[in-house]
């Protein structure tokens, strides 16, 4: 290999999800970069389930850099037809309460929606599919690619870094990102890893399956529960004291080529140590026999990969900017899976570390300042999701106290993403790469709208209440009429939704077009002051344009699938390799 080939701008170690759209976004601005996989493609990963932030983000994300190949992961509609049929949908995130021993009750569950066409569904990436796309999508754009490259080394010089691979020896860089994930190589290297400052303890057990069975065949009937929406189309969460399991099916809509189900048990590690006499498969069925609707789910249920097992899930790095390199958020921390933090703070990242990257390499100028709002917001949200986490798994106990915490989650949520979506409608209306600098501006900044001190002082004031409840410093009561109380005081809460109502499990209703077309409303002439002219506005008719898009693009690709066929019943030759996409190089 000549030695201009080892020379790069950027390397970047880690060829997952995080590590290819950063390798993307650089290549397609002419940044020269390196990316080395230490497996190889296809591979098994978790992180399946989006949230609509995460997706909102994404289309953010493919039109500040010009990549519309990511736009494809933003909708479940886009990702079927460009990536992969084996992903599944999600329509909602479902919660339902278990009492051991006990089928569930029918009014003990929640819901929340996400986003309708054109702006939604959300999905359940099948992780081996949807990196394996982005990795070949990060070539084309001229990425220099390895997998099976396993980086031994990095030695940091004054004007870069060296780093040494166990079989291809060395590159060089001028600046290293560290996408590895919890064994990524820089944290190790640097010394970089602390005791997790997290309230959060919790350990995992995961693994694939066949034949688990929608939850809608064993729960108790629609009329009785009345939730809008299928729990087998969305992310079910069962929780119980101390824990919960995700059940995320890639089978769950007609056009589905995947028959498997991603499953997973999150366990209080304090309340659930983990036992010396039991292996993750027997202690996986342990806890589902406790619950006889879970078990009905599961009864025909097989695991098709092994049961993983961790420690403790959270760990955490004393920093995530340094000298010359830049730890992606997985390489950084990690809090819980539940809502999906992983993938939405990596989007995030990869929003501001982009430009950031590109601009560096154009003045040849990597002074670490430049990435110090990296680590600020990083370290913040890694915080929020601590708290937000910590005070579910604290509500996890009592459904009534569930069902109040629940709506503070739904509000961050709806102000998170309507953030993603002003620049978006912004960008749209003017076509200036200049919008997007608002998410690093008040009060768009880090996620879950807690840049907006009104959204902040009504999380902190919801958290503390069940922080001392947990303390005994409060009777569940209390606690339930205090979050209900911080609730109305915010005024956040859309006039559209139930969320002062606590017999409404579904607060927000759906996310389909009228209803949405009631929150715009809302938003531009009844919201309070400190809502009014940040949020909710000029998106009307962004959402009317982006649904005939929708429409007539789901008309043209089955109108062309049945030409195809019928043309291929008659001739041989066709002219499809035409419309394949020319190389980027």
């Amino acid at each position: 290999m000549q030695e201009d080939q080892r020379v790069f701008d950027v390397a970047i170690v880690g060829g997952g999800i995080g590590g290819a759209m950063l390798g993307t976004v650089l290549a397609r601005h002419g940044v020269r970069v390196l990316l080395l996989e230490g497996s190889g493609h296809p591979r098994f990963a978790i992180g399946e389930s989006t949230v609509p932030e995460t997706t909102f983000g994404l289309r953010v994300l493919a039109r500040r850099y010009d990549v519309p190949e990511l736009e494809h992961l933003a909708t479940n509609a886009a990702l079927r037809r460009h990536v992969s049929s084996n992903c599944g949908v999600k329509r909602n995130f479902s919660f339902v309460h278990h009492r051991e021993g006990e089928p569930t009750r029918p009014d003990e569950c929640t819901q929340y929606p996400t986003w309708g066409p054109p702006l939604g569904p959300d999905s359940h990436y099948f992780r081996q599919d949807v990196d394996a796309y982005l990795f070949h999508v990060a070539v084309s754009y001229g990425v220099t690619a390895y997998t099976h490259t396993m980086v031994d080394d990095v030695k940091f010089e004054e004007d870069g870094a060296t780093l040494v691979t166990r079989d291809r020896g060395s590159f060089r860089a001028s600046y290293v990102v560290d996408a590895g994930g919890m064994r990524a190589v820089l944290p190790e290297r640097l010394g970089l890893r602390q005791e997790p400052p997290y309230r959060t303890r919790s350990r995992t057990i995961f693994t694939h399956m066949v034949d688990v069975r929608p939850f809608d065949a064993v729960s108790p009937p629609r009329e009785q529960h009345r939730m809008p929406s299928p729990f087998s189309q969305g992310t079910l969460h069962h929780m119980f004291p101390g824990g919960w399991f995700w059940v995320i099916p890639f089978d769950n809509q007609s056009t589905s080529t995947n028959g498997l189900c991603s499953v997973g048990l999150n366990l209080d590690l304090d309340r659930y140590p983990r036992p010396d006499d039991l292996s993750a498969q027997d202690e996986f069925w342990h806890h589902v026999r406790r619950f006889p609707s879970v078990a009905k789910q599961f009864e025909h249920a097989r695991a098709v990969r092994p049961y993983v097992s961790t420690d403790r899930t959270q760990f955490a790095s004393q920093k995530v900017v340094g000298e010359r390199w830049c730890l992606l958020p997985h390489a950084s921390d990690f809090i819980d899976p539940l809502f999906s933090s992983g993938l939405a703070v990596t989007v995030m990242a990869l929003n501001a570390l982009g430009h950031r990257l590109i601009e560096a390499v154009r003045k040849d100028d990597f002074d670490t300042a430049r990435f110090a709002y990296l680590d600020h917001w990083t370290k913040r949200m890694f915080r929020f999701y601590d708290d937000l986490v910590s005070c579910s798994y604290i509500a996890f106990d009592d459904f009534e106290l569930w069902n109040a915490w629940n709506r503070v989650w739904t509000l961050t949520t709806l102000y998170g993403t309507n953030a993603q979506n002003q620049v978006a409608v912004e960008f749209e209306k003017t076509h200036d790469p200049a919008c997007f600098d608002a998410l690093e501006q008040p009060p768009y900044r880090g996620l879950q709208g807690m840049d907006n001190p009104w959204v902040e002082r009504m999380f902190d004031q919801a958290r503390d209440a069940v922080l001392a409840y947990r303390a005994g410093e409060s009777t569940k009561e209390r606690t339930i009429a205090r979050i209900y109380e911080v609730l109305g005081e915010s005024g956040l809460a859309p006039s559209v939704w139930g969320t002062l109502d606590p017999d409404d499990r579904c607060p927000a209703g759906v996310f389909t077009l009228w209803p949405l077309m009631k929150i715009l409303l809302w938003g531009k002439f009844r919201s309070p002051r400190h809502v009014r002219g940040s949020y909710f506005t000029g998106g009307a008719r962004l959402v009317g344009k982006e649904a005939l898009q929708a429409y007539t693009t789901e008309l043209r690709a089955g109108g062309s699938q049945v030409h195809q066929t019928v043309r291929d019943m008659w001739f041989n030759w066709n002219r499809d390799w035409t419309r394949r996409p020319a190389s980027r190089k």
